[in-house]
């Protein structure tokens, strides 16, 4: 299945298939595991800063989302998934889940400093190697 983003989109879209063992890890109750983008999320995008990373990887989502690096949970945000994918930077594709919705990308970013936070979220627990699910 091919899985084309829009970065022009005013739809919502379908922008990747989360791993179902990231799923169950974390015990999220969804009916599909199906990762869609609100065109709002476009909207914030372009109001955080984040717009020009979101543009040089759009079409990379789909197997970020399906063969993460890392993946973890916001401590402060149950209900969601970090997944992390390093490329030539180490991107954040944060997927909360909405109970009405389902799962849906709430942003995109490259982290600052992105090598450290890595390894500060590996010791902390906080996030864990794909292998690991």
């Amino acid at each position: 299945m091919t899985i084309n983003i829009d970065p022009n989109s005013t739809d919502t879209q379908l922008v990747g298939i989360i791993p179902d063992c990231i799923i169950k890890h974390y015990s999220l109750q969804c009916n599909s595991y199906e990762v869609y983008m609100p065109p709002g999320v476009l909207k914030h995008l372009k109001k955080k800063g984040h717009w020009n990373d979101f543009v040089t990887y759009h079409q990379d989502i789909p197997n970020m989302i399906a063969n993460p690096d890392y993946a973890g949970q916001n401590p402060k945000e149950p209900g969601t998934v970090e997944i992390y994918k390093i490329v030539n930077d180490h991107v954040l594709l944060p997927i909360k889940l909405n109970a009405d919705s389902g799962l849906f990308l709430s942003s995109f970013y490259i982290l600052d400093n992105g090598a450290a936070k890595i390894i500060k979220r590996l010791r902390s627990g906080r996030i864990h190697p794909f292998s690991f699910f």
